[in-house]
């Protein structure tokens, strides 16, 4: 049999030509007009995207009609080429068209952090996002109310987060000063909104000389506020009165997780922090007889990847933990065994992939990376690392993978940084650390990849330096060391602070926990952990978990 393939880009290229016969109003098979405009149009190629077209192509005049040509524009674009370019102001109608003709583009943020948790709560998308963006916005509210994106928010947004038991500020004080920010922003049309959202303000909960200096100086002009306020004044002059609102809570309905470890009696435990309790406690064994894996979080699942058994064999298995039940059943496995590697996962359409990089096997280090989808459930091989590493960490920020430093050879660990993008499929290195180092970790925290801890072998040093990385700026920047030298600790983000936890320090397993103190600059101790451990992953699990 004789068999001849066309270039890669064949069927791409035949898209185009149909698109660009669209656009010249030829070659076509169908037309509906949008006030007296004629949109020429391949049926087939819109049925493609979504039956809806074919079903329904006698009413596409009427569904078109109340939509700006820009928005029509891009969404028959979307169809021929999977492309979206739309100005931000028409993006919420090109959400809404693209729901009446049944259209799936893919979501306009895969990830959220600092630089765009507003945007994503403002966003009409119905996106998973939103859940994560509310809480990065409720944590961190004392800087982003502050914001030009906060002052640009709707009155309904600005209100579900005013209203939050989990708002954390220091004092309801910050509340009202965020409510005359906004009001302030744009004055003449939000004096309307200022009854709704100081009703959101926990007015009692605030001294009586910020009541009268503040409050009723700004809000005297709002006939609907002053009998509340009226009200509150009495209140307070009441020697016997008792505050009717709680204070807003600083934790969050969720619990720190610490998944495995080097040694097999903490590799088969999971170490769990209660903030209410202020206690770590040791769960379940977990009933998997390895180590030497990684983990990562998705949803209610916590997955179990790799890593070696009790018999050191090196291993492909893949397990999932249901946070919910505590129910364990396998996955599909790994196409390359691998233990001392890293993972990460990364919304990427639709889907929730697990990325599985670089770490050994029998035979050396590897440079291999393979990708877990969960819409299909296979594991995929993608682009390699530029340099084979073990013992390394990864992060992600802002859609990118980070993996930094690492274990290049036996006697040499590594400060290079290299960059994943999902768009290109490539690797590329970024500015390297400043310190060498392996078996350390890492973790995304307001924006910047924080690294800390470790050993760097060329001086044989376990190490107490802290860096973090800015990614816009592409640059390495000490930060403040930790109070003790260790390699394997494990960096993790609660209740919107650093902690770093567990470790090695040459002689023993540390139990020791240091949570980070902003205002003072330094790190202090906090709970240490019920059991020492090193290399563990650190989690953030709902409260009712079961595990």
């Amino acid at each position: 049999m004789f068999v001849v393939k066309a270039s890669s880009d064949f069927a791409a290229k035949r898209v185009e030509y149909l698109y660009d016969a669209m656009k010249q109003e030829k070659k076509y098979d169908y037309f509906f007009i949008v006030r007296d405009l004629r949109f020429y149009v391949h049926l087939v190629v819109l049925s493609v995207c979504s039956e809806f077209f074919w079903t329904n192509k006698d009413q596409l005049e009427e569904i078109f009609s109340p939509f700006d040509f820009d928005v029509i524009d891009a969404i028959l674009k979307y169809c021929y080429t999977g492309e979206i370019s739309i100005a931000d102001r028409h993006y919420d109608k090109l959400l809404e068209l693209a729901n009446r003709l049944q259209v799936k583009i893919p979501p306009r943020y895969e990830t959220v952090d600092l630089s765009n948790c507003l945007e994503v709560l403002k966003s009409k998308e119905n996106s998973d996002l939103k859940t994560e963006a509310m809480d990065l916005t409720l944590g961190n509210f004392e800087t982003l109310h502050k914001t030009k994106d906060f002052l640009n928010l709707p009155v309904s947004n600005v209100n579900e987060i005013l209203k939050s038991d989990y708002l954390n500020v220091p004092s309801e004080e910050v509340v009202f000063n965020a409510v005359k920010l906004w009001v302030n922003h744009d004055n003449a049309n939000r004096k309307s909104d200022l009854a709704q959202l100081m009703r959101s303000v926990r007015l009692s909960l605030l001294s009586m000389e910020f009541f009268i200096d503040e409050i009723l100086t700004f809000c005297h002009s709002c006939a609907d506020c002053m009998t509340t306020l009226r009200q509150t004044v009495k209140d307070k002059n009441d020697k016997s009165f008792i505050p009717r609102e709680t204070p807003r809570r600083k934790i969050k309905d969720y619990k720190m997780a610490l998944v495995g470890g080097w040694d097999i009696d903490t590799a088969n435990t999971i170490e769990i922090f209660d903030g209410l309790k202020n206690s770590w406690t040791l769960s379940k064994n977990i009933g998997i007889n390895k180590y030497y894996f990684a983990s990562v979080l998705m949803g209610d699942w916590i997955l179990i990847i790799g890593g070696k058994n009790s018999s050191w064999r090196t291993l492909t298995s893949v397990e999932y933990i249901d946070l919910k039940s505590g129910e364990k059943k396998p996955l599909k496995p790994l196409n390359q065994d691998r233990y001392l590697f890293s993972a990460v996962t990364l919304r990427r359409g639709s889907s929730t992939d697990v990325y599985a990089i670089g770490g050994k096997d029998n035979h050396g280090r590897l440079s291999s990376v393979e990708r877990w989808s969960s819409n299909t459930g296979d594991w995929e091989i993608i682009a390699p690392l530029l340099l084979a590493v073990s013992q390394h960490s990864a992060s992600v920020i802002a859609d990118k993978i980070y993996i930094t430093g690492g274990r290049t050879s036996e006697f040499i660990s590594s400060n290079k940084v290299q960059m994943y993008s999902v768009e290109t499929n490539s690797w590329t290195y970024r500015a390297q650390m400043i310190q060498r180092r392996c078996d350390y970790s890492s973790v995304a925290f307001q924006g910047k990849l924080y690294v800390a801890g470790g050993y760097d072998w060329e001086t044989r040093t376990y190490l107490d330096s802290v860096e973090h990385y800015d990614p816009n700026a592409n640059v390495w920047t000490a930060f403040t060391k930790l109070p003790q030298a260790a390699s394997g600790i494990s960096l993790g983000c609660f209740q919107n602070k650093l902690f770093s936890m567990g470790g090695f320090d040459g002689k023993s397993y540390l139990s020791d926990v240091w949570e980070y103190d902003e205002t003072n600059k330094s790190w202090k101790a906090s709970t240490s952990l019920s059991r020492a451990r090193r290399s563990s992953v650190a989690h953030v699990i709902p409260y009712n978990s079961i595990i």
